[in-house]
């Protein structure tokens, strides 16, 4: 009998496969092997505990990503995002824990993780020589996903992507006086300057609008780990 890792599901499992490809799970069976998401509310799984399955209802708190290290063996990060932590596990084993950002050690080279509200920022396999590359996302991952539609539909991912230039450009220019006349109301500014209003006055429900699109639009840059400093400003104030 002998360990596994799963391409479908990205845990690690007990048993063989036979020629086919079919599990010999062992001795349990039944709808209690699915699990419980309640498992993944533990911040620090216990060293060498094997790699829960990536559910899709866990899409909104959590992300994985791997690397091949020169065929040797396989590391997986998976990032929670509601505990703000990243775990480290090789061929299916949980390493370390940390909170983001951190750099995992892997002998001379390291594993630098840190990630936003909306998504991944960094995730990168740094070298010894110096040089580095970004980790796959693991199937069923939103950055998975995406990835996907970039590669069978260039052209849609492409719209997606001018779109979202759009989006927070209108909302630069739209909502920049406005945190420009808040901010010129505050004492340190009004004590010595007159304050200063802004020539757009748009209605609360516009305002709103505004926000939810740009949140949407961050989620899209970040999934294709895009960011500027300038067009993103508006998203990263709101993450701030």
């Amino acid at each position: 009998m002998s360990n596994w890792l799963d391409p479908r599901t990205w845990a690690l499992q007990q048993g063989s496969r036979d020629a086919d490809g079919l599990d010999d799970a062992g001795d349990s069976g039944g709808i209690d092997d699915l699990g419980d998401d309640r498992a993944w509310s533990t911040p620090a799984p216990a060293p060498g505990a094997t790699l829960p399955p990536f559910r899709p209802s866990l899409t909104l708190e959590r992300t994985r990503f791997f690397v091949d290290l020169s065929g040797t063996s396989k590391v997986i990060v998976d990032v929670d995002h509601v505990s703000g932590s990243a775990s480290l596990y090789r061929d299916g084993r949980h390493a370390q824990t940390s909170a983001m950002p951190v750099r995992f050690p892997l002998g001379a080279d390291s594993i630098e993780v840190v990630a936003g509200r909306y998504g991944m920022h960094r995730i990168h396999l740094i070298r010894a020589d110096g040089g580095e590359r970004r980790l796959d996302p693991a199937p069923g991952t939103p950055e998975f996903w995406r990835a996907r539609l970039d590669r069978r539909h260039p052209r849609i991912s492409r719209a997606l992507s001018l779109c979202a230039v759009i989006v927070l450009t209108v909302n630069l220019v739209m909502l920049a006086p406005q945190a420009l006349e808040l901010i010129s109301e505050l004492p340190l500014w009004s004590d010595r300057f007159t304050p200063l209003r802004s020539p757009i006055d748009l209605p609360a429900w516009t305002n709103s609008a505004l926000t939810v699109t740009a949140g949407l639009v961050a989620i899209e840059r970040a999934l294709t780990f895009r960011h500027n400093r300038l067009l993103d400003v508006d998203t990263d104030g709101i993450e701030a």
